[in-house]
């Protein structure tokens, strides 16, 4: 029976999660059949036993790879895409889950009534694993108490209103040439490519939930790891597309990344942090703004003995 949805679910090493994970697809009520693709990167865990327990329960939803050896989250991302037969894709890492049983459902029915959308997405809440406490994904003020926002590759490049495993997308629209003219391919250069074809709708509705876990995450240099990753991303988003947008972004990030420099105190004092300089040098390059580039220069000297 053919598909009309194919949900994908990349994991390596989440034993611990894959239950909620896989019981958060399982659970979803739809008038239409779905697939779940698990693609197990040669966990070292009990991720192998997890799946292969569901998998033989339920033969006619879940189609469960397991590499013979570790290909890494693009090829693994790769491979997933082309066993995907249905009409849309939904993606949910092991580690995530969804909690809302209609989000398939309601998302599917949005984008069959609205064919000027491409992609349709949802909120979150947050999971702390280590400290076991939920929050909110901090976005109340985007959403400024509407019931739905939508979004374009103009915004695309100011600020996006989803996670990943939020969405349902055409799969149609989704270019499999991308992975290898992008260096380590991630989400959001098939986000902005998919927004070529149209429209975003995000629905300010809580459909699931995003673990935040692995100790680092909390880190400020793994705060610095992230917004370096957002930058590089924007300049291979400019540089392959001739797209001066992504300058936006890159700005904003930078200014996000020169405000930790100053205040972190895990990071060197700002008067010796040389790549505090380079960022602060880097957004002068990109913006030509001396005034600012001279405020933030002056900061350092402040931040270096009041932080």
């Amino acid at each position: 029976m053919n598909k009309e949805i194919s949900v994908i679910m990349l994991t390596y090493n989440h034993a611990p999660y894959l239950r909620q994970a896989i019981e958060g697809v399982l659970s979803q009520k739809t008038d239409f059949p779905i697939e779940l693709i698990i693609c197990n990167d040669n966990s070292p865990d009990d991720s192998d036993t997890v799946i292969a327990e569901y998998a033989a329960r339920f033969p006619d939803t879940i189609r469960y790879f397991k590499h013979q050896k570790n290909i890494g989250f693009v090829e693994n991302q790769r491979f997933a895409f082309t066993q995907a037969k249905g009409k849309y894709l939904a993606y949910c890492e092991g580690d995530d889950y969804w909690t809302d049983p209609e989000k398939l459902q309601f998302q599917h029915d949005f984008l069959e009534a609205n064919p000027e959308y491409v992609m349709v997405t949802a909120r979150n809440l947050l999971l702390h694993q280590e400290e076991n406490k939920l929050t909110d994904d901090g976005k109340d003020l985007m959403y400024k108490d509407q019931s739905f926002i939508d979004f374009t590759q103009d915004s695309f490049f100011v600020q996006r209103p989803t996670q990943t495993f939020t969405y349902l997308i055409r799969k149609k629209f989704m270019d499999m040439k991308w992975i290898d003219v992008y260096p380590n391919y991630r989400d959001l250069y098939y986000f902005y490519h998919l927004l070529e074809f149209g429209k975003g709708r995000s629905f300010n509705k809580v459909i699931g939930v995003y673990r935040l876990h692995s100790g680092g995450v909390f880190s400020s240099l793994e705060f610095e790891k992230q917004y370096r990753t957002s930058i590089d991303i924007f300049k291979n988003i400019k540089r392959v597309n001739h797209d001066k947008r992504a300058d936006q972004q890159i700005l904003t990030t930078l200014d996000q990344l020169i405000n930790k420099y100053y205040y972190e105190k895990e990071f060197v004092s700002p008067i010796f942090n040389r790549k505090l300089y380079a960022a602060i040098a880097e957004r002068f390059s990109i913006s030509g703004n001396a005034s600012k580039g001279i405020i933030q220069l002056l900061k350092i000297i402040k931040y270096t003995f009041t932080r």
